[in-house]
Order: C-alpha cells, then sequence, then structure tokens
C-alpha cells in the first residue's frame, strides 16, 4: 500500500501511526492537498491521506482506519464488543467535531494570517464545551477508551497536537490542563516507539 500525504498534517499522521502500530507495510509517497485533476481522480477533495491499496483509493481517516481494522485484524485497534466500538468512535468523533474544529478557525495563525475578532472570542467558549464532553467519555485507564490502545488513542493524540498548538500559540492556553489524567496520557502516548518515529519524521520535514 501507498500512503499518501505530508508528515505535517496530523491526519495524515494518525493513519502512517495506525499503519505502524498494526504492523502494515507501505510506502511514503510525500503529497499536499491539491486540486489538480490527476489528483482529484484519486482524492475527490483533493485532502490527503490518501491510501493506495489493491483495490483502489481511499480517502477521510475514520473510513481508512475502519479499512484497516477490517482488512488487517491481526491486531485489533477497534473493541470487538459492538458498544465499545461504538465508544471508541465517538471519542473520535467527540474530539474531531468539538475540540479540534472550533480551535481550527484560528490555524491562519500558523501562516502568518491575522485571526478575525469574533473568531477569536468564540475559539475558547466552544472549545471549552468541547473539552468538557471529552471529559466525560475517556478512561485513562491507562489509554483513553480503556485498558489497551485504540484508534481513539491514536485520533485524539495527533489531534491534540494540532488543537494544543494552536491554543498556546493563540491564547497561552495549554488544552491538556483541563481535565485530570489529559497530561500523563499525551505523555504516555508521546514515549511510544511509534509516536517517536512519526515525530522524527515530522521534525525531518520541518527542516526542508
Amino acid at each position: 500500500m501507498k500512503l499518501y500525504g505530508i508528515a505535517l498534517s496530523n491526519y495524515t499522521n494518525m493513519v502512517k501511526h495506525a499503519l505502524l502500530e498494526k504492523g502494515i507495510p507501505f510506502e511514503m509517497v510525500p503529497a499536499s492537498p491539491s486540486q489538480d485533476p490527476a489528483f482529484l481522480a484519486k482524492s475527490p477533495m483533493g485532502k490527503v491521506p490518501l491510501l493506495e491499496t489493491d483495490a483502489g483509493f481511499l480517502t477521510e481517516t475514520d473510513v481508512i482506519m475502519a479499512y484497516l481494522e477490517e482488512s488487517f485484524p491481526e491486531k485489533k485497534l477497534f473493541p470487538e464488543q459492538p458498544f465499545a466500538r461504538a465508544k471508541v468512535k465517538q471519542l473520535m468523533k467527540t474530539q474531531e467535531l468539538y475540540v479540534e474544529t472550533p480551535m481550527h478557525g484560528t490555524v491562519g495563525v500558523l501562516f502568518g494570517r491575522e485571526i478575525p475578532s469574533h473568531v477569536l472570542e468564540a475559539v475558547p467558549k466552544q472549545t471549552r464545551r468541547g473539552l468538557a464532553a471529552l471529559s466525560g467519555l475517556v478512561k485513562f485507564t491507562p489509554f483513553i477508551a480503556g485498558d489497551r490502545l485504540t484508534f481513539a488513542d491514536i485520533f485524539v493524540f495527533y489531534s491534540f497536537m494540532l488543537s494544543n498548538r494552536l491554543a498556546q500559540q493563540v491564547y497561552q492556553w495549554n488544552l491538556l490542563d483541563e481535565m485530570p489524567g489529559l497530561s500523563d496520557w499525551y505523555d504516555m502516548m508521546s514515549q511510544r516507539e511509534v509516536s517517536k518515529r512519526v515525530a522524527a519524521d515530522m521534525a525531518a520535514d520541518m527542516k526542508k
């Protein structure tokens, strides 16, 4: 398989981490989001990550994760029990929609753009609501959804990586302080060998 994306993309890194955790051989193909017709033929919205399989191309991180789980079940990253699996997906969706999406309104700061005042005012309130919702779902025993690593750990880890970077740069606000256990869990995830490998690739990409 081939994974198209860039090391600075948190969603590309989610898929990359999942592939590495599952021990699935793949080739990394550097690619940025593009509206070029040739790329749109593979990724309809021109987004990364893009996964090339023997059967064709897949986009959207949650879709790719579901495909990897069904195709490579030897190391499971979703619980087998339906309700537990749904709770893992709920965690991922809550983080995506109600924590990262509000914070993403300030992403222009990374490119030197000025953030409109109404956005600056709205984002903290929206993000705090999302964090409150997330706090009702997490377990940290020691992983975010229970006693073993799941896709929720991978997804939320890289999502927080971007969200917290924005919060600190724009508001001098450390999101990891917003709920008990979150910072310790994040540190634990950072120390995984796969996380270190992905981080090294990110650092190398930033130097180019």
